[in-house]
């Protein structure tokens, strides 16, 4: 569920040595200004959001997965 709901905000799933070195799906959504990415760990026990660029960012949010699908940086970017 929670796959097809980033994937229509524009998100689209990534793999290769990007931090944090655990296991997890991480996923990215390039913007013009910032890249979106929101890390998923395998154990399913929350999800990070950064903002800024992919290698250099910033922790947004780190908690429920409920609580983050009302975040504004997970909202479908508007046109």
């Amino acid at each position: 569920m929670l796959d097809s709901q980033l994937t229509n905000a524009g998100f689209f799933e990534i793999s290769g040595p990007v931090e944090p070195p655990q296991p997890g799906i991480t996923y990215v959504r390039p913007q013009a200004n910032e890249t979106v990415r929101i890390f998923i760990p395998a154990d399913g026990s929350g999800i990070e959001v950064y903002a800024g660029t992919l290698r250099q960012s910033r922790l947004v949010f780190n908690g429920p997965i409920e609580q983050a699908l009302a975040l504004p940086w997970l909202l479908p970017p508007s046109n």
